[in-house]
């Protein structure tokens, strides 16, 4: 024989909110207190009681009474509106958020660099080698040669992958690869390939994918004399890494400032 175990929702409701929050017992608590509010008035105020206009008030005020909470608001009563929407404008606000941690706001771009506390930043661009087109043995050579560029490095180099909506400038390179190799029979094909290439690209949603070097170099920026060895030495770095991709056909170009802005506002988002 199978048990059946039965469960209660309304037990796990507050009692006295089931008794003194229903609509009826507020109807009876409202007309109470109105009856009460409203003798006080026509025997202390007016000093004099007329039954006649007693009941009349008693009867307007509990049907404004009923009237109003009656009332919904986004589908609720209220009664639970008024009293939560008083206390949120009289109370203390809280902040719906945790305040940011340190690391997205302790640092400044200046000179095309991110400046932090005791780093200063540099971040590339990396344009990419499409290797779908040879062969098995080259694209070893490739891999192999691309390990020696990271390796090659005196220090670590963090490497980003992200996706961002594509602009127009995006494809600058392809829009002149068509030009040096046409003529001027194709030259009017060309001009309109490329405006309706460009209104495509306006006017839809692309993502394309980017890769980011970042490279970094521990100093104290708030003394010169170590903020300019700090410079150099990722410079040197910077051209040293640029030279090894060169051997693989990748190049890199550091972002400035307006970049590194909209860069740094992509990625701490």
């Amino acid at each position: 024989m199978k048990s059946v175990r039965i469960y209660k929702d309304d037990i796990r409701t507050h009692i006295l909110r089931s008794l003194f929050f229903t609509d009826t017992a507020l109807v009876v608590i409202g007309s109470i207190v109105i009856g009460a509010l409203l003798y006080f008035l026509f025997v202390y105020v007016f000093h004099s009681f007329n039954w006649g206009y007693y009941i009349s008030s008693l009867f307007l005020g509990v049907l404004c009474f009923i009237l109003f909470i009656t009332q919904r608001i986004d589908n609720q009563p209220i009664f639970k509106v008024v009293p939560r929407a008083i206390r949120f404008t009289t109370g203390k606000k809280n902040q719906r958020f945790a305040d940011l941690e340190d690391y997205f706001v302790d640092f400044t771009i200046k000179d095309n660099l991110i400046v932090r506390d005791n780093t200063i930043i540099g971040v590339y661009e990396i344009e990419p080698f499409d290797v779908a087109l040879l062969n098995e043995q080259d694209r070893e050579h490739f891999y192999v040669k691309l390990k020696q560029a990271i390796h090659i490095l005196s220090s670590q180099i963090q490497l980003i992958v992200k996706k961002d909506q594509a602009k127009t400038t995006d494809y600058s390179n392809h829009f002149f690869s068509l030009y040096e190799s046409s003529s001027k029979k194709r030259e009017q094909l060309i001009n309109q390939y490329l405006e309706d290439l460009t209104t495509i690209i306006d006017e839809n949603h692309f993502m394309m994918t980017r890769h980011f070097a970042v490279l970094s170099i521990p100093c104290d920026p708030t003394k010169p004399n170590s903020l300019v060895q700090g410079v150099k030495r990722l410079n040197d770095l910077s051209l040293r890494f640029a030279q090894s991709l060169a051997l693989c056909n990748i190049s890199i170009q550091a972002l400035e400032n307006e970049q590194l802005k909209h860069f740094m506002k992509e990625t701490l988002r």
